[in-house]
């Protein structure tokens, strides 16, 4: 039986660099195409709500055998405090640190307005190129 010891120094530098940058690295998926309904009905969506959230969830408690309400002393319910904490920073992250990314297909209509020395000037066209891409953020 035989052994063999690799050193650092055997390898290239350029693939150990790749190395390790491929374990920080996060792969890109490619987003699921969203229903025209839903962008549709976006602009109605109330938004996030950490209290309406968590009052959902304590709500369904009961579901999973869960007590909800006051203590049979009184005081306060300790779940469910903490559930209102667990929902806001949920949601504080969504709102802080979520990275939404925006991308329009080529064949898209585009619409707009341009300013000329004789006045507004319409114009229309679709995008060509593969993919517009963009940042959004989360309301």
């Amino acid at each position: 039986m035989s052994t063999s010891n690799i050193s650092v120094k055997d390898i290239p530098f350029k693939d150990l660099l790749k190395s390790i940058i491929g374990v920080f690295k996060i792969p890109d998926v490619p987003a699921p195409p969203i229903p025209p309904y839903l962008i549709l009905k976006s602009s109605f969506n109330p938004g996030l709500s950490a209290r309406k959230t968590a009052s959902n969830i304590i709500a369904r408690q009961s579901e999973a055998g869960a007590p909800f309400g006051p203590m049979p002393s009184g005081a306060d319910n300790i779940s469910e405090k903490m559930e209102l904490i667990r929902v806001e920073e949920i949601i504080k992250a969504l709102l802080e640190d979520a990275r939404i990314t925006i991308v329009v297909p080529p064949g898209i209509l585009v619409n707009g307005t341009a300013i000329s020395p004789v006045g507004p000037l319409p114009v229309v066209g679709t995008t060509v190129t593969p993919f517009h891409q963009g940042y959004g953020v989360i309301q």
